[in-house]
């Protein structure tokens, strides 16, 4: 999350490094927390010798709205950013991509075009599979098949999610808060820890708000000390308080 480098003391704690990627898929030690990857032995062989491995430098653009879906890509390391242009052609951030999550994959099953766009917010690595090689892998594996219908089902509740997030009436400070709640549960290796480059326009984006009532409400948190900020880095210090702002009334 681009928001203010506040380098800090020396002594501060350091922010948990994200485990050795491996680019095989039988060895990779992550493969059993994410949520597509986990899959039987013949499976994880089969997804080795379909895919082949991509790096992306951040701001490079992973793939185009409204291109067809010729391949699927398998978020191996890093993140991107998922935004979709609006009517008068800006683009809209909607969301950050997960770890292990699949892009394209509605789009590849029902034979539509990319429905968003995707970039790399920072250095990301990714799993590249043909379409056609990928539906294959589907109908011989029946575990990534059903894999692939329960990350189905988590991107429609992610956009229930964002919904009620945004058309729910909740205050700037309400929105941000459950926001950063999500991110922990969702992202972060620590409780206590948040890491997303995003800048406060991009926030603000995700949120339904303005870039200015994003960086009032960061601050308020600050200033409470229920958020602190260093870099790219928000440190959780009172999830409890953090919870009950999302359901303080008034």
């Amino acid at each position: 999350m681009a928001l203010d480098r506040e380098p800090g003391p020396k002594n501060h704690e350091k922010p948990e490094l994200p485990p050795v990627l491996l680019l095989n898929c039988q060895e990779c030690k992550l493969h059993k927390d994410r949520s597509f990857c986990n899959l039987p032995r013949q499976a994880l062989i089969e997804l080795d010798r379909i895919k082949h491995t991509r790096a992306f430098a951040a701001g490079d653009r992973l793939f185009n709205e409204g291109k067809p879906v010729d391949e699927l890509m398998i978020v191996c390391q890093g993140c991107a950013t998922l935004t979709l242009s609006s009517s008068t052609g800006k683009a809209l951030v909607l969301g950050v991509s997960e770890a292990g999550e699949v892009l394209g994959l509605s789009s590849a099953i029902s034979g539509r075009q990319h429905e968003v766009s995707a970039e790399a917010i920072e250095k990301t690595t990714v799993a590249v599979i043909e379409r056609s090689d990928f539906l294959k892998f589907l109908e011989r594996f029946p575990p990534a098949a059903l894999n692939a219908g329960a990350e189905l089902s988590r991107k429609v509740n992610r956009a229930y999610e964002k919904i009620r997030l945004v058309g729910a009436g909740l205050s700037v400070v309400q929105r941000l808060a459950a926001w950063l709640l999500s991110l922990q549960e969702n992202y972060s290796v620590r409780e206590d820890l948040v890491t997303v480059a995003l800048t406060h326009e991009q926030i603000a984006q995700i949120l339904g708000v303005s870039r200015e009532s994003v960086t009032r409400a960061l601050s308020d948190l600050k200033k409470r000390k229920i958020v602190e900020v260093r870099g790219i880095h928000v440190y959780v210090r009172d999830r409890q308080r953090l919870h009950s702002i999302v359901f303080a009334s008034g």
